[in-house]
């Protein structure tokens, strides 16, 4: 598979230094701003072909549905107290679990996907997707109230495009939630490059709080609201775990250690 070098996604920078290795994937650190990050970087061409073939994320997608309609229920109630119900645009759909939750509750939804596997379970249910990345659907400009992205951002190797495609089907009001794996979560400085939960073979861009607010301000996105979610990786509601649990939970979210980054934000005028 060819690789290409690249310059850091934050800040433009060549200056960096090794991290560690996942895979055939060198991670690197950019010395300017604390952005991690894949150097070299497989073809535009050679990710697509991938994503395109693979059923992992399929198959967890249809495990975890409940898990997934909760965190989609949590979301939509959440924007709906700063925007009102409108169109929605879930990029990296899967199998449509979001839109689902989001068609329920009044939303007019479209997808975006590039699992073959995933498109199927989502057009089964009726759900307007479309196949292949977003900068290729041909979606009207100002089109859409809210764009999601979970966990989607960490695979892509060249974001330019997304970020840009994102402010410019957005409408002036709309907001733009991402969701992804936290490289200063708790576990990664127990397990450094080992931590396969944010240093998988297909995440190229590895994410904090201040990073992930550096990358959306480069490309003309104003961070509205951002916070670490979740101690480690359970399913279940937290409501129904017991009291320890939750205040513990709640102080390593609060101080940004969570394994997942929340993010809403606004294009920029």
């Amino acid at each position: 598979m060819e690789r290409t070098t690249i310059r850091c996604h934050a800040c433009d920078s060549t200056d960096h230094r090794p991290y560690g290795s996942s895979g055939q994937n060198r991670i690197v650190v950019c010395r300017g701003c604390g952005l991690y990050f894949v150097n070299p970087v497989p073809t535009a061409a050679d990710l697509r072909r991938a994503v395109t073939e693979a059923e992992t994320y399929t198959e967890d997608q249809v495990r975890k549905v409940d898990f997934f309609r909760r965190r989609a229920e949590r979301l939509l109630e959440h924007v709906e107290t700063l925007v009102p119900n409108g169109r929605l645009l879930d990029v990296g759909c899967a199998i449509g679990t979001e839109l689902v939750v989001a068609r329920e509750r009044g939303w007019a939804t479209c997808g975006i996907e590039l699992s073959s596997a995933s498109l199927r379970i989502a057009k089964e249910q009726g759900l307007d997707v479309r196949e292949g990345p977003l900068e290729d659907a041909g979606l009207e400009a100002a089109s859409f109230d809210l764009v999601t992205a979970n966990h989607v951002v960490e695979h892509l190797a060249w974001p330019r495009a997304f970020f840009a495609e994102t402010r410019r089907v957005l409408a002036p009001h709309g907001y733009l939630f991402v969701a992804v794996p936290n490289v200063d979560a708790c576990k990664r400085y127990l397990l450094r490059s080992r931590y396969r939960w944010t240093f998988h073979d297909d995440h190229f861009v590895h994410y904090s709080v201040a990073t992930l607010t550096k990358v959306l301000d480069r490309h003309g996105f104003d961070v509205a609201s951002i916070h670490s979610s979740r101690a480690y990786d359970f399913h279940d509601d937290v409501d129904a775990r017991p009291r320890w649990f939750r205040w513990l939970n709640s102080r390593i979210e609060a101080s940004g250690h969570g394994i997942e980054i929340f993010c809403l934000a606004r294009p920029r005028a």
